[in-house]
């Protein structure tokens, strides 16, 4: 029978690593699918994540419900992927991409459907990514970061709210916003 993370997590404040260690293979892909959409860059994304882990680790004695270890998780990559973009806010034009397929994958474009498609759509819908990506990034970091967690990670606004520890209504009137301000900037370009 597998044990819970809140189970787990007990053992690890008591000084079991082993238990910490199944946190981490629990939450890495998770987390790291988060930074990944933060950062834009897989090498980041990584170093992201091991400083996330450290970072939790380091602290879990501070963690004072064990019952929101999820959003306390998310809350330190946040808190990481924030650092790291203020280190690389002068490198920010990479190659954007809101998919779930990796770059490496050695999936045939026909296996996705894509045969169907002419050049010039395939063309046309990079373009029409990468303004996207570009539009998003222009947005305050507020409004990107509620739009990253509701539209593509899936959150509830509940869990968006007590990860950046706001009230509701103001995750919701960032994404509202930050939607709108979207639109604004896709028509602009």
């Amino acid at each position: 029978m597998q044990r819970s993370d809140e189970t787990l997590l007990l053992e690890a404040i008591r000084g079991d690593d082993c238990s910490f260690s199944e946190l981490v293979r629990r939450w890495e892909k998770k987390i790291f699918g988060f930074v990944f959409r933060y950062t834009r860059s897989h090498e980041d994304s990584q170093d992201v994540v091991q400083a996330t882990f450290i970072k939790a680790y380091k602290n879990l004695d501070r963690l004072q419900d064990t019952g929101s270890f999820a959003a306390w998780l998310y809350r330190i990559a946040l808190n990481e992927c924030r650092i790291s973009f203020r280190k690389k806010s002068s490198i920010r034009r990479r190659e954007f991409s809101l998919g779930e397929r990796d770059r490496d994958s050695s999936m045939p474009e026909t296996a996705l459907g894509i045969d169907r498609v002419t050049p010039e759509q395939i063309l046309s819908g990079r373009e029409e990514l990468n303004r996207l990506g570009e539009a998003f990034y222009r947005l305050p970091a507020e409004q990107r970061e509620v739009i990253l967690m509701r539209e593509y990670q899936g959150f509830r606004f509940r869990e968006i709210a007590e990860i950046l520890e706001v009230p509701l209504s103001t995750v919701k009137s960032r994404l509202y916003l930050g939607l709108k301000t979207l639109r604004r900037f896709m028509e602009e370009s």
